[in-house]
């Protein structure tokens, strides 16, 4: 299944579009460009309603006649062009489901009150589409089972309106969820567990004859077959899975599941496209948008020396051996991961585990030669005699002169999710980042009282919108005290002085302070003078080379490893 296509032409920037016939061409290069790899490919149409202009409030009998006949029209046109298959978007805030929504629909006349009215316009785009594409055209319908919201749909409705719909001509029933102000639940962050949806899909799939796919953080092949065999879905739907590893299927198929990069659901790709409106991008998959390109055989073999085993180094490990180089990867401690160790520490942060077991299996299914617990000095490089060495040391934190004499004692946040607590109710975390925020989050889990100080007028701005929405409903549930605007002036014995931006001072308790503002490059390897060959090839990347997301780090790995 392909993104979905526009009935109507309106400003969207980066969406298909299938309003016009002159996109058929386009189209129609789309879906056999797809078929030539043996797929069968179904494409989504969808009109976005109020978030383009078109409020199914204002809407007048004739306009809302007009937008049935384009989703029909739409929809002839994708079989024309060649796609194998129509599902019609009536989830998540867009129209149709504006339309479906109690939430959204204000209408008092025969398109909105009552089920029967809210699902009037849903139900004439169904029957003018099976119209327009004939008796034998494979449709589906995607629905919000639930939208988590007061006065919104939700199951009591979901399962009898996709029975009418099915006996309108659907022959799939799509099962998402979430709605126009719980958008966490359309694009599900880590805070919520593989397959939270796909209960919603087993329960409307009980009131029909047709498959149900279910949907929602399932990027396990594993638990998509448990899901399957359960008889809880008939199929399942991958979006983020298939953009961190678009072979998912065909490994899944043959077997070979530890070869799958599992998406962590860090929703770095929804940060961009949504919050910053940029291209997508995957922290994991550097190739994700940039399927065209290939990874080509190195002009001459080298061997290559890789110092540091975290996600910048094992990628570029990975790549340089994919292109016919002599690698070996060294890292310092008892085993892989780097930072990521300790990323995947806080509380829905699980998921970069299998990031680092995926990495593992691509070193040891590609034959480079690790070494763990081996910290590089001169006299091993000068063994090694590389013709290529590549600096992938990381970062270490950013430290403040703060004095504690008989106060609260001192820990970074590595420290914190890297080791035993220390002893204490309450903390005090300095630096309200994303790190910052994470510590914080880790520590009220283990039952702290945390405050956390902030010198900007925000904590977390470089968090994904909804990871920040979830984050801040469990800070206000833990109640985590935040001061923005401020800054640790100094301790005393059992807290920490507080400037605040308005010029007043306050004490806040804490039994320890945790420190997380920043880090910096550990390249000590570059610096140290004679400790490489002279007229050595060294690159340095990574936190190493600039601190950064995870993301920065791997993609500049993939790109140094494509140049060597």
């Amino acid at each position: 299944m392909v993104e979905e296509a526009l009935v109507e032409d309106v400003p969207a920037q980066g969406i298909l579009k299938g309003h016009s016939d002159e996109l058929l061409p386009g189209l129609n290069e789309l879906a056999e460009g797809i078929k030539l790899w043996g797929a069968a490919v179904g494409i989504q149409i969808n009109h976005m309603g109020s978030l383009s202009g078109r409020n199914p409030n204002n809407l007048s009998p004739l306009e809302i006649e007009d937008l049935i006949e384009s989703f029909g029209t739409a929809a002839l046109r994708m079989k024309i062009a060649g796609f194998d298959l129509v599902e019609i978007h009536g989830a998540h805030a867009y129209l149709i489901a504006q339309f479906l929504s109690p939430h959204t629909n204000r209408r008092s006349d025969e398109w909105g009150g009552s089920l029967e009215n809210r699902s009037r316009f849903a139900l004439a785009v169904v029957k003018r589409v099976r119209e327009k594409v004939g008796p034998d055209f494979p449709l589906s319908f995607r629905i919000s089972g639930d939208e988590f919201l007061p006065g919104g749909l939700s199951l009591a409705e979901t399962p009898l309106i996709a029975r009418w719909l099915v006996n309108e001509g659907i022959n799939v029933i799509n099962v998402s969820g979430g709605g126009p102000q719980t958008r966490e639940w359309t694009g599900l962050p880590p805070a919520f567990p593989r397959g939270t949806l796909v209960y919603l899909a087993e329960e409307i799939k009980k009131q029909l004859n047709v498959p149900v796919i279910a949907v929602g953080r399932i990027n396990d092949p594993v638990l998509a077959n448990e899901i399957i065999r359960g008889g809880q879905a008939d199929m399942i739907a991958l979006g983020r899975a298939l953009v961190a590893d678009p072979h998912f299927p065909v490994k899944a198929f043959g077997g070979r599941i530890a070869e799958i990069r599992k998406c962590v659901a860090c929703m770095e790709c929804r940060r961009r496209v949504v919050d910053l409106g940029l291209k997508l991008k995957c922290s994991i998959n550097p190739e994700a948008g940039r399927e065209g390109n290939f990874i080509p055989p190195a002009a001459k073999a080298k061997k290559v020396m890789v110092v540091g085993g975290g996600p910048a180094g094992m990628e570029v490990a990975r790549i340089l051996r994919l292109r016919g180089h002599h690698v070996s990867l060294w890292e310092q401690e008892q085993k892989l991961g780097g930072q990521l160790q300790l990323a995947k520490v806080p509380p829905g942060k699980e998921e970069w585990e299998s990031f680092i077991a995926y990495q593992e299996h691509q070193m040891k299914l590609l034959g480079i030669h690790v070494n763990l617990g081996r910290h590089v000095d001169r006299q091993i490089i000068y063994q090694e005699k590389p013709h290529v060495i590549i600096v992938a040391t990381g970062s270490r934190e950013i430290m403040l002169d703060l004095q504690s004499q008989g106060g609260p004692s001192i820990h970074t946040s590595r420290e914190i999710l890297g080791s035993t607590l220390p002893e204490g109710k309450e903390a005090l975390v300095i630096g309200g980042g994303s790190v910052g925020c994470e510590a914080a989050d880790y520590l009220t889990e283990k039952g702290v009282k945390v405050t956390i100080v902030e010198m900007l007028d925000r904590i977390a701005p470089d968090l994904e919108s909804n990871v920040r929405k979830i984050l801040f409903k469990r800070f206000e549930e833990k109640g985590v005290r935040i001061y923005t605007s401020s800054k640790v002036t100094g301790l005393v014995e059992h807290g920490a002085s507080i400037l605040q931006d308005d010029g007043n001072t306050v004490t806040v308790p804490a039994d320890y302070i945790v420190i997380s503002v920043g880090a910096k490059p550990e390249n000590s390897l570059v610096r140290e003078p004679g400790l490489l060959p002279e007229g050595s090839e060294v690159y340095v990347i990574g936190d190493a080379r600039k601190t950064g997301r995870v993301m920065d780090a791997v993609h500049a790995a993939y790109w140094l490893g494509m140049t060597i």
